[in-house]
């Protein structure tokens, strides 16, 4: 399954793309990196010692019977967020933790993938376009490139409002 969700990124000074809701982690920051040369693949970031008995207990590299290794889990926060609609990312707050600049753009997310109510969380994505006005985001992301909002929402959810993010 692929689908198409849209979201933030905060953007490193290496020009890679990070969460933008990620104010502090203690995770290595490779892991929480969209990759710029393939898919990025989701990790559940709980330890061990703060899951319920059983939860994510496959040994590594296992894979269930939908052919993932188990991310996202409806009970976990796990896997990669995006919003089904450019109206909702258009609504969400800009994120006030960080300095770094802040993109937003499309992402293609595919392996399971858990629909909510007004978005996605997925096992594997990868950015396909962005709105880089200011150009911050490095050139080794095959995406494509807009400078305007209404750009981005009319070729990528044509039919759609395209106020300004």
């Amino acid at each position: 399954m692929s689908l198409l969700g849209w979201r933030q990124w905060a953007v490193d000074r290496a020009g890679l793309l990070r969460p933008a809701w990620t104010p502090w982690s203690p995770y290595p920051p490779e892991l929480l990196l969209w990759r710029p040369d393939g898919l990025t693949r989701a990790h559940c970031l709980r330890g061990p010692h703060d899951r319920p008995p059983g939860e994510h207990d496959r040994p590594p590299g296992a894979r269930d019977e939908t052919g993932s290794g188990g991310i996202p889990e409806a009970e976990c926060g796990c896997g990669l967020y995006a919003w089904r609609d450019p109206a909702e990312l258009a609504a969400a707050p800009h994120p006030r933790w960080t300095s770094l600049p802040i993109v937003v753009g499309v992402v293609r997310l595919g392996g399971r993938v858990i629909v909510g109510e007004r978005g996605y969380r997925a096992e594997l994505g990868y950015p396909v376009a962005v709105l880089d006005s200011a150009g911050v985001v490095a050139t080794t992301y095959q995406l494509a490139r807009y400078r305007e909002w209404r750009a981005l929402v009319s070729e990528w959810h044509p039919g759609t409002s395209s106020e300004a993010a």
